[in-house]
């Protein structure tokens, strides 16, 4: 009679929020030239909640620059369930990147970005960015160094609240004889 033994999980992924390259926004521009990274890296945040009609609708009809006040207002106005810090809470970060939902967050110089999670790397926390300016390769940013730099750059952080994607399926236990 054959039994089986429990397979343990494969590693985490990393990042957690890792949208396939293909589904990744890039940045574009309005009519007047001013570039939508916020809006890009909520299609990203979107595609990644499985919400891909909503990103397509998004991406359709938002474009331009936003301050956090103007983005959560359109994310309000578009009835979408979200939490949002403007007060550079790694709490807040901590709680996206635990339940693998991820955030849209101002990094750099009047940029968003999106954060896909904290994630240790040979014993070392990095925050993973998605910049919608070069979306081929995430971004890692060791984490004291994020913070304090996330915080320079106004601590805007937003999340919508749907189920993100699942974890990869895999074999939790395997037959032998």
């Amino acid at each position: 009679m054959p039994t089986t033994k429990p397979v343990p999980p494969p590693a985490a992924e990393i990042p957690v929020a890792n949208l396939p390259l293909d589904l990744r926004e890039w940045n574009w521009t309005n009519s007047r030239g001013v570039g939508s990274c916020a809006h890009a890296s909520f299609v990203y945040h979107l595609r990644w909640q499985n919400q891909l009609e909503l990103a397509d609708q998004w991406r359709a009809t938002h474009s331009g620059g936003e301050s956090a006040l103007t983005m959560q207002r359109a994310v309000r106005a578009a009835g979408l369930p979200f939490c949002a810090t403007t007060t550079a809470d790694p709490d807040f970060l901590d709680w996206a990147s635990r339940t693998r939902r991820g955030a849209i967050i101002w990094f750099f110089k009047d940029h968003a970005v999106h954060f896909c999670g904290f994630a240790n790397v040979d014993g070392q926390e990095f925050a993973i960015l998605c910049d919608n300016n070069r979306v081929e390769r995430y971004l890692r940013v060791e984490r004291s160094e994020f913070l304090q730099r996330w915080k320079q750059y106004d601590g805007f952080a937003l999340s919508t609240t749907f189920s993100p994607v699942p974890p990869t399926l895999f074999p939790a236990f395997e037959r032998f004889k």
